[in-house]
C-alpha cells in the first residue's frame, strides 16, 4: 500500500501534540499569506508557525486587489491603517525603514520566512478561552525587535490581556464563570411593578 499526498494538503494542519503555547511574546515562521476562497477581496490569513509545531492564522485587512493593485475606493484613514498594519509585520521580521521605504517593491516573498531567507515574525499571543464558544486564538500585537526584546525580557510584565498575577491582599477572590465582563452602560431591567400585572 502506498501513500500518495500532495504536500499543499498539510498547509495549516498542525502535528499531534502542538498544543497552542500559553500567552507571551514569540518568534514564529509566517508560512503562507493567502486568501481563501470563502474571504472578502481585501483580506488575507497570515498563517504562523510556532517552534512547536502549533499552526494558526490571523486575519489581515489589505489596501490592495489579487492583482497588486491599489483600491480607490478606500477612504485616507483605511488606506493608511491598512498600510500600517503591514508596516508593522515587515518590522516584526526586523526589516528597516529604509528597507521597507526604499524596496522597488513588496511582495509576498517578503514576509514568508522559508522565502525572506529565515527572517521571523515577532508577536503577542493570545490564547483563546478553553470551552468558551467564539473565543479564538488570536495575535495581539505584531512587535518591532526592540519591542520584542523589551517585553520578553522583562519577567514581570505578561501580554496586555492577562489579569496580574497577584490581587490585593484584602481583596475577596474573583469569582467568574468564564463570562467577559459587560461593557459600560449594561445594566439589569428594571424591577417589575403592579402596572405591568407581574408583582400582585
Amino acid at each position: 500500500m502506498a501513500i500518495k499526498v500532495s504536500g499543499n494538503a498539510f498547509q495549516g494542519i498542525s502535528a499531534l501534540g502542538s498544543s497552542a503555547p500559553e500567552a507571551g511574546f514569540y518568534a514564529v515562521s509566517i508560512v503562507n499569506l493567502e486568501r481563501a476562497p470563502t474571504d472578502k477581496p481585501t483580506t488575507r490569513r497570515v498563517h504562523v508557525q510556532f517552534e512547536n509545531g502549533f499552526k494558526m492564522f490571523s486575519f489581515l485587512s489589505v489596501p490592495f486587489d489579487d492583482n497588486g493593485n491599489m483600491l480607490t475606493d478606500l477612504k485616507e484613514k483605511q488606506l493608511r491603517g491598512r498600510m500600517a498594519v503591514l508596516r508593522s509585520i515587515l518590522e516584526s521580521l526586523d526589516y528597516s525603514a529604509s528597507d521597507i521605504e526604499g524596496a522597488a517593491e513588496i511582495n509576498t516573498d517578503w514576509f514568508l520566512t522559508g522565502k525572506n531567507g529565515g527572517r521571523k515574525a515577532h508577536i503577542e499571543f493570545i490564547p483563546g478561552q478553553k470551552g468558551v464558544q467564539g473565543s479564538y486564538n488570536e495575535i495581539g500585537k505584531w512587535l518591532n525587535k526592540a519591542q520584542f526584546n523589551a517585553l520578553k525580557g522583562a519577567s514581570t510584565q505578561a501580554p496586555a490581556t492577562q489579569a496580574p498575577a497577584t490581587a490585593a491582599p484584602s481583596a475577596p477572590p474573583a469569582v467568574s464563570n468564564g463570562a467577559p465582563v459587560p461593557s459600560v452602560g449594561v445594566s439589569l431591567p428594571p424591577p417589575a411593578s403592579t402596572a405591568q400585572g407581574i408583582v400582585g
